[in-house]
């Protein structure tokens, strides 16, 4: 299928002046201060960044469940006042409606299903010989937190959407809300059939026999949730493809065309789509040319070698980022020569660290880099700089002299980080980049190739990238540049919202005329394939 031209300018939805947006997070985090104050703090991510313009642009409500206690005290504080909180984002009109549910539910909801069960899931990391005392109880806590957590964000957007008499767009993010559109729908059956709701999974979707570890009513409960969307995207065309399958084989008498990527069933049209999430260039490279930027821009720099590799992470297992180490150590004990011309700059970042899973995969990450500095350092040269913390603008300064970025997720739905190097780099810097990675689609040309799991394959990958020849590293810099600068966030959010308005346009005409079912709606667009 063509690739779909994108304009840069921000994009708008037609026929709709309010937009509902609901995730798991919200777009703004409050803190407590010493004196027990709610502090507001913006949230990290592309989705946020994407939708800023939009904002000003018509009326924005942002559900999302109340993460923290600071959350739960300024909700509780706005809603003394009956308002809901303000978006505190500078010329922001945004209204935040956060959800809270018992802390216990929460955590089944959050801990146990989304991040210990699902996450794994679609990550291809589940051991179903070995996982069973995780599985035990997932009965309980699928019914007691995700079915409750869902509810409430449904809930609350079902008053967002009768709050007013023009109709929403509603647009959902994420694996943890995959029962919100199915209820969106049974609550909304009488006033509003028609409201628009699409859905983006930024996690990979797996082969349905995947989904097939799970119990049989839990994965039937996701597939018909996720159906009550009219669009859902997905990183990849490969995960879109995954999920028609799925729908084929697990909801009885759908009907499913893979040509056009839809599904009809129970009367209902829904559409899936690829949209490749990106990141915003001017704000990557504004953040390392800000005041901040430059001191950890000094800072960085007494600590760069002759030869400088870098990886910016989460600390969690679907990164592998042992692997990347134990890598490292063989590129050292199998090439001297590099010893004492070579460093290693990891920015790892905590990540639930309520988990014990991670917990130990962070132990274990910080105890290789110990056994390799022991093993190779000396009063001159320290073989890896680690730093353990979440300081995004000293990564994305630190980015700009890597010669070599390595980025070996096991999988990922994307991988922004493979996105952010190449646009700040200045060295012209190297990209070593798992095939598994959503991000390779577009960056293979300018990336070395590895598979994540061959250990020997990254060695060489990584001898490879530190001896190119300058022309040839200034060309696949160039390439791995230049694709991220032709689908940014604006082209994935600009992809979306043509979609949208084409169904808008279709509602739209069938309130001004005889009622049409929605299975007779047309198809949307080409499917979206950004390449190279």
């Amino acid at each position: 299928m063509p690739t779909r031209t994108t304009t840069q300018e921000t994009p708008q939805l037609m026929h709709a002046q309010r937009l509902i947006i609901a995730s798991n997070r919200g777009p703004v985090e409050y803190q407590l201060s010493h004196d027990g104050t709610p502090k507001p703090r913006r949230g990290a991510g592309g989705m946020v960044t994407a939708l800023i313009d939009v904002g000003n642009q018509m009326d924005v409500t942002w559900v999302a469940m109340a993460m923290t206690e600071g959350d739960r005290i300024a909700l509780r504080e706005a809603q003394q006042k009956g308002e809901l909180l303000s978006s505190p984002l500078r010329g922001q009109k945004m209204q935040l409606r956060y959800v809270v549910i018992s802390k216990a539910a929460y955590r089944k909801h959050y801990e146990k299903i989304s991040n210990q069960l699902l996450w794994f899931l679609q990550h291809y990391l589940i051991d179903p010989t070995q996982d069973l005392n995780t599985l035990r109880h997932i009965e309980e806590d699928w019914n007691d937190g995700y079915v409750v957590a869902n509810r409430a964000i449904a809930e609350a957007i079902n008053e967002e959407i009768e709050r007013a008499d023009s109709m929403p767009v509603v647009m959902l993010q994420d694996y943890h809300l995959y029962l919100t559109a199915g209820m969106i729908r049974q609550m909304q059956r009488e006033k509003h059939p028609s409201v628009v709701i699409q859905q983006f999974i930024h996690i990979p979707w797996p082969d349905v026999r995947c989904w097939h570890f799970l119990p049989s009513n839990i994965t039937h409960a996701i597939y018909s949730g996720l159906v009550g969307n009219d669009i859902i995207g997905f990183q990849t065309e490969r995960d879109a493809h995954n999920f028609l399958e799925g729908a084929r084989t697990l909801l009885e008498d759908a009907e499913v065309d893979f040509e056009d990527g839809s599904i009809i069933w129970q009367g209902n049209r829904t559409l899936a789509r690829a949209y490749p999430i990106s990141i915003s260039v001017t704000e990557e490279r504004r953040i390392v040319n800000s005041l901040a930027g430059k001191r950890a821009t000094e800072k960085i720099k007494p600590l760069l070698r002759e030869k400088n590799i870098m990886r910016v992470d989460r600390l969690e297992p679907t990164k592998n980022i042992l692997r990347g180490f134990q890598a490292y150590d063989q590129l050292l004990e199998t090439y001297p020569e590099f010893h004492g011309k070579v460093t290693f700059l990891a920015f790892l970042v905590p990540s639930r660290q309520s988990l014990p899973i991670y917990r130990r995969y962070s132990a274990d990450v910080l105890h290789a880099i110990e056994e390799i500095n022991s093993k190779y350092g000396t009063d001159e040269w320290t073989p890896i700089h680690a730093f353990c913390d979440n300081d995004r603008t000293r990564a994305l300064a630190a980015m700009q002299f890597y010669d070599v970025l390595l980025v070996n997720p096991i999988i990922d739905g994307m991988n922004l980080v493979a996105k952010e190097g190449p646009v700040v780099n200045k060295v012209d810097g190297v990209l070593v980049l798992s095939r598994t990675a959503g991000a390779f689609h577009q960056l293979a040309k300018g990336s070395i190739p590895i598979s994540p799991t061959d250990v020997s394959e990254t060695v060489r990958a990584l001898y490879r990238a530190l001896t190119l020849l300058p022309e040839e590293r200034k060309h696949k810099a160039a390439l791995a540049r230049q694709a991220v600068e032709r689908n940014n966030l604006q082209t994935w959010l600009t992809r979306q919202f043509n979609d949208l308005n084409v169904l808008l346009d279709e509602v739209a005409g069938k309130a001004e005329s005889a009622a049409t079912p929605r299975e007779a709606l047309p198809a949307l667009g080409d499917h979206v394939t950004a390449s190279a």
